[in-house]
This record gives C-alpha cells, structure tokens and sequence, in this order.
C-alpha cells in the first residue's frame, strides 16, 4: 500500500561564487572572501566549488553599516597633501 507522504524541509538556496556576486553586485573575489571567512555560511561541493547560502549573504549585508562619521579623506588616516603652485 503507498501513501502520499508530504516532505516539508526548509532547503536554503545555494548558489556558486560567480552567481553570488552577480545577485549581490559585488565582486568575485569578496564573495569568496566571505565564504572562506565564514561570515557567510557556504560549503564546499565536488573539486574546490564552493557553494554559498544567499539568505546568509542577504543577512550578511542588512546587518552590516558604517559605524564612523568621518569623511572618506581622513578615513584610515589618510590625509590630504597640501599642494602649493
């Protein structure tokens, strides 16, 4: 006798590094970076493929801001060079 039976599984969607960065609109080697950092969950399939979880990635990014108010030219102390003509 066969019943139906009805699997109910919460399957992430899995994508490689190349799609990743074209969803995100980054580039390759930061998604891969991301992956290999573990701040995205990502795992490796077959010879070095690397498959990365797009809910993670998503949340990744919602969760990520900019913490300082400082203007791009003294960030990461840089400054500028006064220039006399």
């Amino acid at each position: 006798m066969k019943e139906n039976f009805e699997i109910k599984t919460n399957i992430p969607t899995m994508c490689g590094i190349k799609e990743t960065a074209k969803n995100f609109g980054i580039a390759k080697y930061h998604a891969r970076q991301l992956a290999l950092s573990g701040k995205v969950k990502a795992v490796r399939a077959g010879r070095g493929k690397i498959l990365v979880n797009q809910e993670s990635v998503a949340e990744y990014f919602n969760s990520s801001y900019l913490t300082e108010d400082k203007p791009a030219s003294t960030y990461n102390r840089i400054k500028p060079i006064p220039v006399k003509l």
